[in-house]
């Protein structure tokens, strides 16, 4: 049997129907965000027998009027779901590779996990505009000093460790970003918030630095200290709390 074409499957309906191209151009989006927007049932498609979406422009023009699509709100846990998802599929296989996250042992990667989320929801938290931003800062600079020992106690450089925590960023900075696109957040409010965001994340990153170089020159200064009087010191281990502890 003779598989209908593009233009034979495409249904009977009243008005223009318009390919992904096109209905991209009309309501000034991405491809990529289109197709989400699609995907998640915000707005209808049509796929041909070849497999090509199709939108009907009756939709889209109802779209911009604001009829048929309700917006969400900016909750944290939206947007701090939507960072760890871009972590996982995005972020996580590009640093598997890198030198610096073999040399986090285990138990590292499962407090950083911890770490992370805390450090994601202070973030929103933050922007919400509801919430004490000093006790917010304070806390986000004590997680960045803890990220900075845990990077020492996994003898990552100063370079290695800012890398670490550049990349634990960018999804935070990204789900900010592409929900804002999804839910056509004015560009004002969105460069707002990513500034906000990034000031936040930014005192996180000198805390981080401050703990492991503090860290790494003490553990430095000891063995250098024994080596001139003969002696040894025994090298730290993480002790019951994940710190550092003498053997």
């Amino acid at each position: 049997m003779r598989r209908p074409s593009d233009a034979e499957a495409k249904p009977a309906a009243e008005g223009r129907w318009l390919t992904i191209e096109e209905a991209s151009r009309l309501l000034g989006v991405g491809q990529s965000t289109l197709r989400r927007w699609s995907d998640a049932g915000k707005i209808p498609v049509y796929r041909t027998a070849g497999g090509h979406r199709r939108f009907r422009e009756a939709d889209l023009l109802g779209l911009l009027r604001g009829d048929t699509r309700p917006r969400r709100r900016m909750s944290r846990k939206v947007l701090t779901d939507l960072s760890f998802a871009t972590y996982q599929s995005e972020t996580l296989s590009r640093v598997a590779s890198r030198p610096w996250y073999a040399a986090y042992r285990p138990e590292h990667r499962a407090e950083l996990r911890v770490l992370g989320r805390q450090l994601v929801e202070l973030a929103f938290r933050l922007i919400s505009r509801h919430e004490d931003r000093a006790q917010i800062l304070a806390s986000g600079r004590a997680i960045g000093s803890r990220y900075g020992e845990l990077s020492a106690e996994a003898s990552l450089s100063t370079i290695d460790a800012v890398e670490a925590f550049l990349a634990f960023r960018e999804p935070v900075l990204l789900a900010i970003e592409r929900f804002a696109e999804d839910e056509q957040i004015p560009a004002r409010r969105v460069l707002r918030l990513l500034t906000e965001v990034n000031h936040f994340l930014d005192e996180v990153l000198l805390a981080t630095v401050a703990a492991h170089n503090a860290v790494s020159s003490g553990a430095s200064g000891s063995r250098g200290a024994s080596a001139r009087n003969g002696t040894t010191i025994p090298s730290a281990s993480p002790g019951p709390s994940g710190r550092f502890a003498k053997e």
